[in-house]
């Protein structure tokens, strides 16, 4: 047994007012918001407090819960758990031109996500360490393909194929129960059955598209931790897919990676880099992009704005959106931007004008999203009737029959909340329910809170 008591753990969990056992059911229930199998008791708890530091995910998990009980962040040092010695800490945050360095990279990364390897899953990553890689991007000039002659296993289309399906089916998995469900079979398949097809032997055409498709089924995986609240570990697999769309030659599909980069940043708070990466996205696939790929950079450039405030420019990049939109189906368009439909049209506008507190035009635009969705989406749905949810909160001084609509709507998404394995899903849930503090005494919060209490999604 460790002889140094965990005392920077103890305080916390003291200030928290958590107890052992509490602590222990709070870790394995944010593992399983995560997709991880993590297993501990009490009697884990008390080991932790005796010095035994706990191996895997277990430390930012820890982390994570006595954060939310406090309401403020919290390190590892802070709960005695400092980082061990391991990989280095940019892993992955670095654009490479190269192939060769890029497959490399890729790869260690997948195999030290697959380890559950503490740096990657607790590291912190700003969304500034995001810039340099998508100046990089901007200017890198296009790639020299590497030559793969000699090689033993002969990549074909049927591989190319297989990738595209499975990263398809993973896609549809990632929509219907959030991140957390698939996250780590993604991974194992692109560590498997993708890696060595990087290395083998194929033509220029076929390497094009394997990389592209590669690129995709990357920034998918990536966005599943984000999902999960692995905000760090989801933006080395951003950078990596960066990398993989440049040497695929798809500047269309490279803004798409940016655009998922300040879909998260936007989600953080880091809403100057959301705004950067989502203009990025628009100058380094100027003229390669189909109208719809256009209309969603823009969508993304608005919702930043919108947080910022800037009504003016976020009505500026609307009405760009709007009128690439209103080109859609004019080209053939690329299968990964499939899922950015009417629905989702109208659900970016709805999260912009409800981030501008305009209630009457976010209402409209959820409820034409919600009339137009389809089952394929039901984490799309339930992000968008909290949103719904909580434009009717917005009017300066909200009238009961807003509260009594703004529960009901949220009630409503409750009932999808249970099969998604998605933080974003939650925070969305407590962030409206924070925002119901004003009104706390009235029937309808009190009885959205007590359905709250009852599916466990309450802070307290």
């Amino acid at each position: 047994m460790p002889s140094n008591p965990n005392d920077d753990l103890a305080a916390a969990m003291d200030e928290a007012g958590i107890s052992n056992k509490a602590l222990a059911r709070e870790v394995r229930r944010l593992g399983a918001e995560r997709g991880l199998a993590v297993s501990c008791t009490h009697v884990d708890v008390a080991r932790w407090l005796s010095g035994m530091r706990p191996r895997g995910a277990k430390p930012e998990l820890i982390a994570s819960v006595l954060a939310q009980r406090l309401g403020r962040p919290l390190t590892l040092p802070e709960i005695g758990m400092d980082s061990r010695k391991g990989p280095p800490l940019t892993l992955g945050l670095a654009f490479s031109g190269q192939q060769a360095a890029t497959v490399r990279t890729s790869r260690i990364l997948w195999d030290e996500d697959l380890r559950q390897e503490d740096f990657l899953w607790h590291g912190t990553v700003s969304a500034a360490m995001l810039v340099p890689p998508m100046a990089r991007w901007l200017v890198a000039p296009p790639h020299e393909p590497l030559s793969r002659t000699g090689r033993t296993l002969k990549v074909s289309r049927h591989d190319v194929d297989a990738v595209r399906a499975t990263a398809r089916m993973f896609e549809e998995l990632d929509h219907r129960y959030g991140g957390g469900h698939a996250r780590r079979a993604a991974v194992q398949y692109l560590r498997s059955e993708v890696a060595p097809l990087l290395h083998g032997n194929y033509t220029d055409q076929i390497r094009r598209e394997l990389f592209a498709e590669t690129a995709r089924f990357t920034y998918k995986t990536g966005a599943m931790a984000y999902d999960i609240g692995l905000h760090g570990l989801a933006r080395r697999y951003f950078v990596q897919a960066l990398s993989l769309a440049h040497a695929s030659g798809d500047r269309a599909l490279g803004g798409k990676v940016l655009a998922v980069m300040s879909h998260q940043a936007n989600f953080l708070g880091e809403y100057g880099e959301a705004v950067d990466f989502a203009r990025a996205a628009k100058l380094g696939a100027k003229g390669q992009a189909t109208a719809t790929v256009h209309a969603m950079y823009c969508v993304m450039e608005a919702r930043g704005l919108a947080s910022l405030g800037d009504r003016r420019a976020c009505l500026r990049a609307l009405r760009e959106a709007e009128g690439a939109f209103a080109k859609a189906g004019t080209m053939e368009e690329p299968e990964w931007i499939g899922y950015f439909d009417e629905a989702e049209f109208h659900d970016e506008f709805g999260h912009c004008f409800a981030a501008l507190r305009q209630s009457d035009d976010a209402t409209r635009h959820a409820r034409m999203a919600l009339e137009s969705s389809s089952d394929a989406y039901p984490r799309s749905r339930t992000f968008c009737r909290m949103t719904m949810a909580g434009a009717y909160l917005a009017p300066q001084r909200p009238s009961q029959r807003d509260v009594e609509q703004a529960c009901a709507v949220a009630s409503q998404a409750l009932a999808l909340v249970d099969r998604l394995k998605s933080h974003r899903v939650r925070e969305y849930v407590r962030t409206f329910d924070r925002s119901l503090d004003s009104y706390a005494a009235l029937a309808p919060v009190v009885a959205f809170r007590q359905q709250l209490r009852e599916m466990a999604l309450c802070a307290g």
